[in-house]
């Protein structure tokens, strides 16, 4: 048996994961969503928990390391993002609790995460924090004296990436450590067996822990 690694004594871990993918996993699928909007919810939750199986199977050492799960939401979207009306449109309707309940699924997403980590033998916590990603996960790995970040790169292309840095980019030049990107392509689905994901049949909505009945 091996010996016990007091917290103190662990390597610091600090693993970003997108707060798209993030809040996707932690949001009821709709009954009424057509089959592609269905297989993108999908698509992303497998994308977050493969992310986090990646690192398990190839990073993460159980009894040595400590794993802090962080996204961080945004309160101050650009002019140009296109979600800006959708949250103008929910200020003038009384949405003032949207932000607070996007922030509650974000947590509840890194929660179940984090305690499927610490069910494979991963020591692990989480946070959900606020502000822009680029800034946040860099004072977050300062934070906690993190000696290695895995980033989930965000899904993007086109213009995005001709014209402006990601959030992953930001992080890899700010970060006081160094910085692991994961691809979401370059992810077999297999990875996820790091994770001892649930039996066969079982759909990532279960997964992930949803309340939707069949």
């Amino acid at each position: 048996m091996s010996e016990y690694i007091p917290l103190s004594l662990r390597r610091k871990i600090v693993i970003a994961l997108d707060p798209e993918h993030v809040l996707a996993g932690a949001t009821d699928i709709a009954e009424d969503l057509a089959d592609e909007a269905l297989a993108a919810q999908q698509q992303k939750r497998f994308a977050t928990f493969k992310t986090v199986a990646w690192a398990k199977a190839n990073v993460l050492r159980p009894q040595e390391d400590h794993v802090f799960l962080a996204t961080s939401l945004d309160t101050a979207p650009k002019a140009f993002d296109p979600t800006v009306l959708a949250s103008i449109w929910d200020s003038l309707a009384g949405g003032s609790e949207s932000h607070a309940s996007r922030r509650k699924k974000a947590q509840e997403a890194l929660r179940r995460l984090s305690e499927q980590l610490s069910q494979v033998g991963v020591s692990a916590s989480w946070e959900a924090l606020e502000g822009p990603m680029g800034e946040q996960i860099p004072r977050c790995v300062e934070r906690h004296r993190g000696e290695l970040l895995v980033v989930q790169a965000p899904e993007r292309g086109g213009w995005a990436d001709m014209v402006s840095f990601s959030w992953a980019d930001v992080c890899v030049r700010q970060a006081g450590c160094p910085v692991l990107v994961v691809q979401q392509k370059d992810l077999p689905d297999n990875v996820a067996l790091a994770m001892d994901p649930p039996a066969a049949g079982q759909d990532m909505a279960s997964a992930w822990g949803d309340s939707r009945e069949d």
